[in-house]
């Protein structure tokens, strides 16, 4: 049985995203359309409703485990061929194809023999054998279901209030596909109904201040349940520390705009600029980090981890609960007292530097 600290992280923070079209669904007609939602703001003193454009989740995960397997490969640590491709079946289709890399279990069928055996051991199996599924969990529908829920949690991007108003904007750009010549060719031959050497077409884009949150188990990333006499316990990969590392290096490429989040980049890379941002470490009970919607979110996020650390103080014990605040400032004001359980930091760089180092500090790892 191994000794891991019961750490998480919580993290909200504030870009700027100018010219972005990150997230597309349907189209109509020859116009592809943003992704929106309907949200409800506190503006002032009541309640609006607003529909915005908005960047789901599940781009923001994909961009973390597309970031983590980039960076797991280069540590040396597994990563399965099909989450280095960017494709994340996560063993998710019974084929021996997606089999073949787990250790211990190269087939199907010897995968299900392990997972009637124990559905622990099957599971270890799979997250010992890739660093992705390991942190962003998987489903394997055998017989007897072996999955692992997500170490890492992901919200929308939404559009963030700033002066009393929803930050975001939209434009729909008119684009062409211009080849008078291949026209001409097509036009001589009569096939213009079957054939079009142009085509005229329109993007829905976007600009905002984005709001994001996520949220991290850090005790449970390279730790798995071992049945022994009957009971649970919880056990460490030998890797454990690198895979920690790992992934909160892609957690801070993606803040920091250096992996692709969503599509469409090739023309419309998105101008991406970290504005402000909050991150809780506590254990062994999460706290979280108040939402980045509204302005005061950093202050608020102070008060609501003392506050927090503070009742479970009383339940549990003056030592019981360990936290710290880490706050980029920006150009936004910190409406809370300073105290020994705050950082704050100036440049986007040195909150990369200190993520890491206070993530690795709270999941016990070097």
């Amino acid at each position: 049985m191994t000794a891991v600290p019961r750490g998480f992280l919580s993290l909200s923070a504030r870009v700027v995203v100018n010219a972005e079209a990150m997230n597309m669904v349907e189209a109509i007609g020859n116009v592809v359309r943003h992704r929106k939602a309907t949200l409800v703001y506190r503006l002032g003193e009541k309640y609006e409703i607003r529909t915005v454009p908005v960047i789901s989740g599940e781009a923001l995960r994909h961009a973390i485990q597309a970031a983590l397997a980039e960076i797991a490969g280069r540590m040396g640590l597994p990563v399965c061929e099909w989450c280095r491709r960017g494709e994340f079946v996560k063993h998710g289709v019974r084929l021996d194809e997606f089999f073949k890399d787990v250790k211990g279990a190269g087939s199907v069928d010897a995968f299900k023999k392990k997972a009637d055996e124990s559905i622990y051991e099957a599971e270890r199996l799979v997250v010992e054998s890739c660093v992705v599924e390991d942190v962003g969990g998987f489903l394997v529908p055998t017989g007897t279901p072996v999955k692992r829920t997500s170490v890492l949690e992901a919200g929308y991007m939404v559009p963030a209030v700033e002066g009393g108003r929803v930050m975001y904007g939209f434009d729909v750009q008119f684009h062409v596909r211009h080849a008078p010549g291949a026209q001409r060719i097509v036009d001589k031959q009569k096939q213009r109904r079957e054939e079009q050497a142009q085509s005229v077409y329109n993007v829905e884009s976007s600009s905002a201040i984005y709001a994001m949150s996520l949220n991290v188990e850090l005790w449970r990333i390279g730790t798995y349940y071992a049945e022994r006499d009957g009971r649970l316990e919880l056990h460490a990969l030998d890797d454990r520390d690198k895979r920690v590392r790992a992934a909160l290096l892609a957690l801070a490429a993606v803040l920091n705009g250096d992996v692709r989040v969503g599509g469409h980049w090739s023309s419309y890379r998105p101008l991406w600029q970290l504005e402000s941002a909050v991150a809780v470490f506590s254990s062994p009970m999460p706290i979280s980090a108040a939402p980045a919607v509204d302005e005061g979110y950093l202050g608020e996020t102070v008060e609501l981890a003392r506050a927090k650390a503070g009742i479970y103080r009383s339940a549990l014990g003056e030592g019981a609960v360990s936290y710290r605040v880490l706050v980029l400032k920006g150009p936004r004001k910190l409406d809370a007292e300073p105290g020994k359980d705050v950082e704050v930091v100036d440049s986007a760089p040195d909150f990369m530097k200190r993520l890491v180092e206070l993530g690795l500090e709270y999941a016990g790892a070097k």
